[in-house]
């Protein structure tokens, strides 16, 4: 019994130590586990500190968004800027628009003006200027009515009852002129001048080299001159056309030439946020006692293309500023036919010059643009500088013939 009684007491105080010893590990484990939790929570502390102290991250975070906020506000401040341009601009435009408008009637006017002021004149050419006349003006009314008896064939009792207001050479007499100075009639009244008018055709059967024509505005002198060339063409092609004041009309039809390009392009076309998509190529700038001139050019082979390119080439920084914008065109079509024509936008007989020039240096296929910054008065040199400066653009074209 002693020994059962023994045995047993050792079981038990094994198994003491064993949960003793279980006990003990596990004290050690929570020790352990509360050494983690306490350093997780100086980690924490740490981490709090961090987001709240200054220049942290929830100060950095705060910064962020007043920042994205600022930028929300710029951005719509721009928005809004955007749009008071636009609207600005759209009022701009649309006063441009109406300005150019109300040039363009009152130029339409002035022309009215001039042609008005001048119905009742001619224009005789010519005519000698001899010693005589130099040295008393007045003896110019006996000339003047030598050449309506004598070489126009108007009767004297005609030419006496004639009532004339002005009789005057036109320019200054210049010993080096190369032609005699244009001689300018005003009668009283339009029936008047219509009288001496019905003789002309006595002038051109005698061949003579005195030429008597109705006064006209340089502008419509400069149509006219442009319809001569397009009646010659039309002549070459046995289609018969009269020349009515500015108008060319088609005899068999009656119907009048209409230009295929026409004018320059309008503000409305040109004033607009497209991009130049169009090739164009720069000649060099020409400068002389303040005039400035400079070229572009650009492939063409239809007017379809020659009208947008047109729009392209005014699209072009300081172009549109210009005084004068000259341009020319020439193309040939699949048929072969050659198509060209020109504009002098108040430069008169630029234009003309302009397109001479290509066809003599055989350039096809292109449209020539020359713009002109006025200066001081330069004379005939302009014309000089036109043709170099359009040749010039011209022929950097990749194809020029």
């Amino acid at each position: 019994m002693e020994q059962d009684e023994q045995g047993k007491q050792k079981t038990e105080g094994f198994q003491l130590r064993e949960i003793m010893q279980g006990i003990s590990s596990i004290q050690t484990t929570l020790a352990n586990f509360m050494l983690r939790l306490d350093g997780q929570g100086k980690h924490l502390d740490d981490i709090t500190k961090e987001i709240r102290a200054k220049n942290g991250i929830q100060e950095r975070l705060e910064n962020v968004q007043e920042q994205a906020n600022d930028t929300i506000y710029l951005v719509t401040e721009l928005q809004d800027n955007q749009k008071k341009m636009e609207r600005e601009l759209n009022r701009l435009r649309d006063y441009v628009v109406k300005l150019e408008y109300r040039v363009n009637t009152q130029n339409n006017q002035i022309i009215d003006l001039k042609s008005r002021s001048m119905e009742n004149n001619i224009i005789i050419s010519g005519l000698e200027e001899k010693s005589p006349e130099r040295k008393s003006p007045e003896n110019l009314a006996n000339i003047l009515r030598n050449v309506f008896m004598s070489e126009m064939g108007m009767e004297e009792a005609t030419v006496n009852e004639l009532r004339i207001n002005k009789l005057f050479r036109m320019g200054e007499y210049d010993v080096q002129r190369k032609f005699p100075r244009p001689i300018c009639v005003q009668f009283s009244d339009k029936t008047q001048k219509d009288l001496v008018m019905k003789h002309i055709k006595v002038l051109k059967e005698k061949e003579s080299v005195i030429r008597v024509a109705q006064q006209q505005p340089e502008e419509i002198r400069e149509r006219r001159k442009q319809l001569y060339e397009v009646q010659k063409k039309y002549a070459e092609r046995s289609i018969e056309s009269k020349i009515k004041g500015d108008k060319l009309v088609f005899t068999q039809s009656n119907s009048v030439y209409r230009e295929k390009v026409g004018p320059l392009p309008t503000a409305d076309e040109v004033i607009t946020d497209d991009v130049v998509n169009t090739a164009v190529s720069t000649g060099k700038s020409i400068e002389d006692n303040g005039n400035r001139f400079i070229a572009h050019a650009t492939q063409v082979d239809s007017y379809k293309q020659i009208k947008k390119s047109l729009v392209d080439i005014m699209r072009v920084e300081t172009v549109p500023s210009a005084s004068h914008n000259i341009y020319a065109y020439r193309f040939s079509s699949s048929d072969g036919v050659v198509h060209e024509g020109s504009n002098d936008d108040g430069e008169h007989g630029a234009g003309r010059l302009l397109l001479k020039t290509l066809a003599d240096n055989e350039i096809n296929n292109a449209l020539v643009v020359v713009s002109r910054w006025h200066g001081n008065n330069i004379g005939p040199r302009r014309f000089s500088h036109i043709k170099e400066a359009g040749l010039g653009a011209a022929k950097k074209l990749p194809v020029s013939v």
